[in-house]
Order: C-alpha cells, then structure tokens, then sequence
C-alpha cells in the first residue's frame, strides 16, 4: 500500500528489504483497483471493511500457494517420480496452509524460488528435438526467477548452490550454462544498492544490512522467547508435527542415500539462519516445499524396501491417506487456534476510533498489521502521525498516543537496542495516567483517554444489559441480586473444595443498524485471599460456539472497568453472556456488575 500511495518502495533510510516482492504485490492491487473497488468505510460496520481489505491479498496468496503445489508435484516428479510428485503435492496443499495464510515477502518469494528450480531441471531433462538455443532460454529465465527471489529477500541466495549443482552435474557446456544463468542473479538483485549508491545512502544500506542480522529481541538468557533456528523449528515442528517429522527424517535419509539435490536446498539454508541468529517462523517457509518433497521420497524409499510387490505399490496411499486425514484435522485446529480475527477485530476498533477522533491529534505506535488501513486506506494520516515501530519514529516527545500492545509491540519493546528504549520511553511516559484499556483476545489496544472522559464517552450510548427487561439468572447456589441496574455474586463457602457459580443472561442483540463493536464492563470484585478467578464469556446460545473467554481482575474491592471488541456475528443471533466466580478457599466471594453495556459506536 505504500508502493501504491507514495509510488516509491524505499520508506525513508531504513533499508529493511529488497523492493519486488512490495512492487510485485503493488502490481497486483493496482491492476484490480485495490483499495477503491471495495468501497471499504471507516464509519458504520469497520470490520467488514476490514475483511475485505485483507480479502484480496489473501485471495492472491491462495493463488500462489496453487502455483507452489503445481511446481512442486513438476519439480518431484522431474526429479524423482509422480508418485513422489503426488505424495509430495499433498502434504504441501495439507500442511503448508497454516504458514501461508499470512502474506510474508517469503510467500511471494516461494513461487520464485520454485520457478527457478523447475526451469533448470526443465533445461536439463530435455527431450531428443530440443534445440540448444531452447536449453539456455529456460536456463536464462531461472535465472531471472532466481534474481527476483533475491532480489524479494536476501536469504534466497543461498538456494544458488542447489542450481548450480543441477547445472554442473547435467550439462556438457557447463560454462557456458552457468554464465546464462549467473548474469541476471547477480545483476537482478543489485539494483537495490545501486539504488542506495545513486541517492548517496550507502552507508545506510549497510546499516540496514547490518541490522536485519542482528536484531535479536531479547536478552540472551532468555532463551525460550529468542528468534533463533532452534526456536523457530521448535514453533513450526508444534504447528505441523507430521511434516516436520517426516521432511527432517527424510533429510536423514537423503543424506544416506548421497541425494545432494535435498541436502543443497536444505543445508546452506539451515546454515545460513544459524549463523546470522535471527529466524523468526516464517523464515522457514522457503524450506516447506522441501521438507514436502524429502517426505515422499522416504515414504516411497521406504515402501520400494518392501519386496511383496503388491504391498509395496499400495501402501505409499494408505500412509498418505492416512497423513492426509492427520493433516485436515491438524491443520482445522490451528485455523481454529489462531485465526486471524482477533487482528480484523483489533484493526477494525483502531480505524473507527481513530476516524471519530480526527481531531485529537492522536498519534498511533503499533506495527503495520493494525497501522496500514487506516493510514493508506482511509487516508487519516493527515489528521495524525501513525509511525511504525521503528527507532526514528519512537520519540517520547508525542502528546496523545494510541498503543495496540500485541507479541510485536512486545518483542520489539523488550529488546535490548536502540529502538526497544525508545519504546519502552514512549509507553512509560503515556501509560502512567489513566487510560482506557481496550482488550481483545491477548492483545490490548490503550486509548488516550482518562477514567472521566472514558466514562462520558461509554455510558450514554448503546444497550444496557443490566436494565429490568434483561433476566439474568444463576448457574448453581448462592444468591444472585438484581436490582437498581447492579448485579451482584457472591459466593459463601466454609470448604476447599471447588466451586463456580455463573450469572447467566441469554438474548438476542437485534440492532440491525450497526455492528456491536464493544462490551463496557464497570466492576468491582473481591477474594479473601486474593485467588479467586473471575471471568466474562459470550457464547452462541444454540450451538454452544464460544466467541470469546477472559479473565477479570480481582479489585480488591475497588471500582474497576474494561473493555473488550465484540464479534460482528454475534448481531442478530442468540447469545449468551456469562460471568463466572470460581474459588476454591473458605470465605465470601463477590463480583458486583454495574456497568454490562453493549456499545454500537464510540
């Protein structure tokens, strides 16, 4: 989106990445009229909006990810057989889909990466008839692939030893091959410092450089939370067991077998991310499809083992049906886990927020997944100053800010560089008043907004849960009042033993004119010794679908509030509210409710 508004890939002095893979998406927006052709608002149903804006990049991805499982079942079957290309095609299409679902520059390499690959085995497998003149062609167009793979990330390079591996060990003319090939991968990628030198900034290219392979975001003994390879296979190994498994057992085999097509498209790679230290989980995605195909090379290697023939030919699809259904369910749990709507819900409240206070002159820090609509899209950038987390834009000297504290505003906050004291100058300096804590899921967005103007904004507005025509009722003894719009648990105990007690109200919001955007909650709670858990939840009344589920603190007593983004769907179907007190110690036990408002608008 910056490509399309600024018409230049290269944001300020900061050369983070090489330019295609944002010129190449620009590309495609521009050509399907990206963003005017989804009318998107930053008034009435935002979230909406905000799903169809993601709608179209994730549509293009879905498409590339069609195009790596076609290349992939080519480049297996060229090199291997078609059964290995099947094999291999599916556990791509299966397990990949939780990785590729984001749009990473590494998702619009991938197809790079496997083009180049493809042409060269294309060149050098070629049929009796095929001219000379053909051969270097395909040899001249990996190349141009392989320049803009790099050209769309460094890393890439090292994919170079695997090509030219395939051109020296098929090719009579290996010279001659080579130099076709090699030109465009080294003058494709280095229009990016040429671009740096011509505009005198490359002393900051190298910086930039410099940077992106020492930008560890922790302390070092904090080992668990580091982006280091270790922990990045570990996260993608959770993700997708199955693959992982099979691809490095498959890798194991291959260097068994002296398959040096496998181990130059793995190792350099795995070596490279070592040395640098700095892997996060998507720089793993340019070693998916080769983790796909190294496993249906070993489960056919293995079954070909077999000498009753008949087994031997059948059982390479029983084990890949078997993966395939291990695969569906593995990968329906983590659509399910992480999904993306808590990050729609998130940007959704930002952009209305921001839109209905454009003259407050707010100025937003948060990373670019929340930053990018409502500054590119709804053009509010005029109004305000929405910096990326960044070290020349984290300035303490901002008056209104508004933060969306997710795992990057985190990492980024508890590095031990420039840019995480930056940051950490700018939250202290604007969290230690009173503001207003939106949460939504693990994240949390501070408004910069004091109790007495939170109050006026939210109390005026929306429906009342807490009035006379709603009947809440409790799940479980105990005593349950209900009047003058407060609600009050409490729970009396003398035992140890568990105990839960769950105020319980189901409706039907059927305000057609507008989306619910918030819950308002107002509360106080208490527990003799501090231990109790409370809670808020909103499920689907008939089939039991949790919307969503969190912790209330315990007060101590004292007036507390929150707040939390709504789902859209739950408009015009029946929902329940529940809030729950658990606790296992003697004593009495309360959480007293006088704000349950469902506000439409801020």
């Amino acid at each position: 989106m910056y490509v399309l508004v600024a018409g230049n890939p290269q944001v300020g002095n900061l050369y983070d990445h090489p330019y295609f893979g944002q010129l190449f998406l620009a590309g495609i927006l521009w050509l399907t009229g990206y963003p005017d052709s989804i009318h998107a608002s930053a008034e009435g149903d935002v979230l909406m909006s905000v799903e169809a804006l993601w709608l179209v990049p994730k549509v293009f991805i879905g498409i590339l990810g069609v195009i790596d499982t076609f290349l992939i079942y080519k480049i297996s079957e060229r090199r291997y057989s078609a059964k290995v290309g099947f094999i291999a095609s599916i556990l791509f299409a299966i397990m990949s889909i939780t990785s590729l679902r984001t749009i990473f520059l590494e998702s619009l390499q991938l197809p790079l990466l496997l083009s180049s690959i493809f042409f060269v085995l294309n060149a050098m497998d070629a049929k009796t008839g095929y001219s000379e003149k053909k051969n270097l062609s395909k040899i001249l167009i990996s190349g141009i692939f392989m320049g803009l793979a790099i050209f769309t990330k460094i890393p890439a390079f090292m994919m170079v030893p695997l090509v030219v591996f395939l051109i020296l060990t098929s090719n009579n003319k290996k010279l001659k091959t080579l130099s076709f090939w090699i030109i465009p991968v080294i003058l494709i990628p280095s229009i990016w410092p040429m671009y740096a030198i011509s505009h005198g900034q490359f002393d900051q290219w190298l910086n930039g450089i410099y940077w992106q392979t020492h930008r560890q975001s922790v302390e070092p003994l904090e080992e668990d939370r580091q982006k280091t390879l270790v922990n990045s296979i570990t996260t993608n190994f959770l993700k997708m067991p199955l693959l992982f498994g099979l691809g490095f057992s498959g890798l194991v085999f291959a260097a068994l077998k002296k398959d040096f097509f496998l181990l130059l498209w793995g190792i350099p790679f795995l070596g490279f991310l070592y040395i640098i230290g700095f892997a996060s989980d998507f720089h793993i995605i340019p070693l998916l499809p080769l983790l796909c195909i190294s496993s249906a090379r070993f489960i056919v290697g293995l079954t070909d083992m077999i000498t009753y023939r008949k087994i031997g030919e059948v059982l390479p699809f029983f084990i890949i049906s078997a993966i395939t259904i291990f695969g569906l369910v593995n990968v329906m749990t983590q659509i399910t886990a992480h999904n993306n709507d808590i990050k729609f819900l998130a940007s959704a409240f930002v952009a209305r927020y921001l839109n209905d206070n454009k003259d407050g002159n707010i100025t937003m820090i948060a990373s670019n997944v929340y930053s990018w609509i409502p500054k590119y899209v709804f053009q509010l950038r005029e109004d305000y100053r929405i910096p990326e987390i960044d070290p020349i834009e984290t300035s303490p000297k901002i008056n209104r800010s508004l933060f969306v504290v997710d795992s990057t505003f985190k990492d980024v906050m508890s590095a031990n560089d420039e840019t995480g004291k930056r940051l950490r100058n700018v939250y202290k300096a604007h969290t230690n008043n009173q503001t207003t804590t939106v949460e939504v899921g693990p994240y949390k967005i501070i408004l910069p907004e004091t109790r007495s103007s939170y109050n006026v904004l939210t109390q005026d507005n929306g429906t009342n849960l807490l009035s006379r025509e709603y009947n809440w009722k409790l799940k479980g003894s105990g005593r349950l009042p209900h009047a003058d719009g407060i609600l009050k648990i409490l729970v009396k105990t003398n035992g140890t033993d568990k105990v839960s007690r769950n105020a319980i109200l189901r409706t039907q919001l059927n305000n057609l004119t507008e989306t619910p955007l918030l819950l308002s909650l107002v509360y106080t709670s208490k527990s003799p010794e501090g231990n109790d858990k409370f809670s808020v939840e909103i499920k689907d009344t008939d089939s039991q679908k949790r919307y969503f589920k969190s912790s209330l603190k315990d007060t101590s007593g004292i007036e507390t509030s929150q707040l939390f983004i709504l789902p859209a769907e739950i408009a015009g179907k029946p929902t329940e509210f529940r809030f729950g007190v658990t606790t296992n110690t003697p004593g009495e036990h309360t959480l007293i409710l006088k704000t349950v408002r469902i506000i439409y608008k801020l």
